[in-house]
C-alpha cells in the first residue's frame, strides 16, 4: 500500500507542477497574445495612414495633371494671341510705312505749290489748304 500511497502523491505532485507550468505558460502566452494584438493594431494603423496617404497623393496628381492640361491650353492661347499682335502689328507697321510715303509726297506737293506762282491765288490757297489737311492727317497715322 505503500507503494500505491507514493505513487498517488507522486501523481498529485505532478499534477500540480503541471498545473502550475501551464499556468506559467498561459499567462506568458497571453501576455504574447496582448503584445502580438498591439503590434496588429499599430500595424493595422499605420496601414491605414499609409492608404490615406496614397489617396492623397493620388488626388494631388490628379490636379497637377489637370493643372498642366490647363497650361498647355493656355500656351496655345497666348501663341495663337501673339500671332494674331504680330500679324496686327506688321500690318500697323505697313500702314505707317505708307502714312509716311504720303507725308511724304503731300510736303513735296506743298513746296512744289509754294514755289510756282499761280495767277489765282484762291486756287493756289484752296491747295495749300488741301495739302496741310493732308499733312496733319498722315502726321496724326505715323504718330
Amino acid at each position: 500500500m505503500k507503494c500505491q500511497v507514493d505513487k498517488s502523491g507522486l501523481s498529485n505532485k505532478s499534477a500540480l507542477q503541471i498545473d502550475t507550468t501551464t499556468g506559467e505558460e498561459i499567462d506568458s502566452l497571453q501576455k504574447i497574445n496582448v503584445f502580438n494584438m498591439q503590434k496588429l493594431k499599430n500595424s493595422e494603423l499605420r496601414l491605414a495612414e499609409a492608404e490615406q496617404k496614397i489617396r492623397e497623393l493620388a488626388l494631388n496628381i490628379k490636379r497637377k495633371e489637370e493643372l498642366i492640361k490647363e497650361l498647355a491650353r493656355t500656351g496655345k492661347d497666348a501663341q495663337s494671341v501673339s500671332r494674331q499682335y504680330s500679324l496686327k502689328m506688321s500690318k500697323f507697321e505697313q500702314e505707317i510705312e505708307q502714312a509716311k510715303r504720303e507725308l511724304a509726297e503731300t510736303q513735296k506737293q506743298l513746296q512744289e505749290l509754294d514755289s510756282k506762282e499761280l495767277r489765282d491765288v484762291p486756287e493756289k490757297v484752296m491747295l495749300q489748304k488741301e495739302c496741310h489737311k493732308k499733312m496733319e492727317a498722315a502726321k496724326l497715322k505715323v504718330q
